[in-house]
C-alpha cells in the first residue's frame, strides 16, 4: 500500500511543520487521547522516536492508549544519509546504533516487536487486534536501500 488512509480530514495529524522532528509521538498521544474511541497509529522514524518518542510511549502505556507505533528504523537520520550519499561524502555521522525498539517497548510495559522481514512484519500485523496495551512495531531499514527513494 503506497499510502495511509484515515477517515476524515480531522482524523489525521502531520508533524513536519517548520521541519520539526521528533513531535510524533507527542501528537500521537493527543491524538489517541482526543479520540479514545477509536486507534491511534503513529508512524515515524527512529530518529525523531529517540528524540522525545521514547519517554512518551511511557505515557501511553501508563493511560492505557490504544495507540500502535511504526518506527521506521534505519539506524539513520534518513534524510541527511540520503543528502551525504548523493554528495559522495561519508554518512557515518548521520547514523546510530540504537537498541532494538522491540524489547525496549515491551521493557515500558507495552507490547513491541521487531520487523526484520516480510514474515516478521505478517506476525507483527497479525498480533495487533488482540493488542490490549500500546504496541510498537520496530521496522528495521537498510539506510541504503530505502523504498521509494533514489540512490546515486
Amino acid at each position: 500500500m503506497a499510502t495511509l488512509r484515515c477517515p476524515g480530514p480531522s482524523s489525521y495529524v502531520h508533524t513536519l511543520n517548520f521541519g520539526s522532528l521528533g513531535l510524533g509521538m507527542g501528537s500521537a498521544v493527543g491524538a489517541a487521547c482526543a479520540a479514545p474511541e477509536r486507534p491511534t497509529l503513529l508512524v515515524t522514524g527512529d530518529g525523531g522516536f529517540m528524540m522525545g518518542g521514547l519517554t512518551e510511549f511511557t505515557t501511553a502505556v501508563r493511560h492505557g492508549l490504544d495507540l500502535v507505533v511504526v518506527v521506521l528504523d534505519d539506524g539513520a537520520y534518513g534524510a541527511e544519509h540520503i543528502q551525504f550519499r548523493g554528495k559522495d561524502m561519508d554518512p557515518a555521522i548521520s547514523t546510530f546504533d540504537w537498541p532494538d525498539l522491540g524489547p525496549v517497548a515491551t521493557a515500558l510495559g507495552g507490547r513491541g516487536l521487531t520487523v526484520r522481514d516480510t514474515a516478521g512484519l505478517d506476525r507483527a500485523l497479525a498480533a495487533l487486534p488482540g493488542r490490549d496495551r500500546p504496541v510498537l512495531i520496530d521496522v528495521k531499514l537498510d539506510p541504503d536501500r530505502v523504498p521509494g527513494v533514489r540512490h546515486h
